[in-house]
């Protein structure tokens, strides 16, 4: 049964390839809230069969102009509390009002859930939405696929591919699930479509290693030594964490996690797709690097 899929946050990196998925499911009749139904970020959505409802998260008229119809909603934004609470919160609300059964709101990445309290700014306000969507009795999916393997890649803050330096906190001994952009969107794509999926957590990953295998795996890939570097324990990323500023703290707390491991995976899903094989870090470098 072909299902309306209404899309917010197309125009972003991952909201673009979601759409781009979709738009080639036959089970799928994808719909895009969006501010600017002219933006070259658009691409080639804009030649497909694909609806374009303009407006935005603030703007309740246009959200019930959006979800009128739609079975499945996905969220891709990305945002401080006006979006990632309040609009997404808006947006499930309108949803509710218009008949909508599922919502995927943007959890995209390490499990929320996990974070403790006041510890993590992006996690706390994703479990606060959450929270609020859940409360509202909409069937809600959390997609948890680790960090993005291009955490990893070229241009990455953490290995310097010119100079051959890998740079973490801790002792780079604790793994970490991550998985390509390209396949968060394909899975992302099934799940949203998949009515045998159950509300809650869906968590896979492409690969799960630590820095230091992702330091071996670069040697093995570009055929050149890397030398690896501590920043300092848990005790010494809290100290750092406390005196940064805004900005800088989110990413300290996104590696406090990464190098603790307190918000890993659990019950993850990777073999529920056979057909959707899932890129390695080794692979994904490979393609990268080629």
């Amino acid at each position: 049964m072909t299902q309306t899929v209404l899309l917010v946050g197309a125009t972003g990196m991952l909201g673009g390839r979601i759409a781009s998925h979709l738009a080639n499911d036959d089970g799928a009749r994808l719909r895009l809230l969006v501010r600017d139904t002219t933006s070259k970020k658009l691409g080639k959505l804009r030649d497909q069969n694909v609806e374009f409802v303009e407006g935005d998260l603030s703007d309740r008229g246009s959200l019930d102009r959006a979800t009128t119809g739609v079975d499945v909603i996905i969220s891709a934004v990305q945002g401080g509390p006006d979006v990632i609470v309040e609009g997404q919160v808006a947006l499930a609300e309108a949803g509710k009002r218009n008949g909508v059964r599922r919502i995927l709101p943007s959890d995209f990445g390490l499990d929320v859930f996990k974070a403790t309290p006041g510890e993590h700014t992006a996690f706390n306000m994703r479990a606060q939405a959450d929270g609020r969507i859940a409360a509202l009795g909409l069937e809600s999916i959390h997609i948890l696929q680790g960090a993005f393997l291009d955490l990893f890649g070229p241009g990455s803050p953490m290995i310097d591919y010119d100079k051959g330096i890998a740079t973490f906190w801790g002792d780079g001994k604790m793994p970490i699930e991550a998985t390509s952009v390209e396949d968060t969107a394909r899975v992302t794509a099934r799940v949203a479509l998949d009515r045998t999926v159950p509300a809650g957590k869906f968590a896979f990953y492409g690969d799960r290693l630590s820095f230091n295998e992702a330091a071996d795996v670069a040697e093995k890939v570009v055929g050149k030594s890397f030398e690896r570097r501590s920043l300092g324990m848990e005790t010494d990323l809290r100290a750092a964490m406390a005196v940064a500023d805004f900005g800088t703290r989110i990413m300290l707390a996104y590696s406090l996690y990464m190098s603790n491991g307190q918000t890993s995976l659990d019950d993850v899903q990777n073999d529920r797709y056979p057909d959707l094989r899932l890129q390695s870090f080794e692979a994904f470098l490979t393609t990268q690097l080629g």
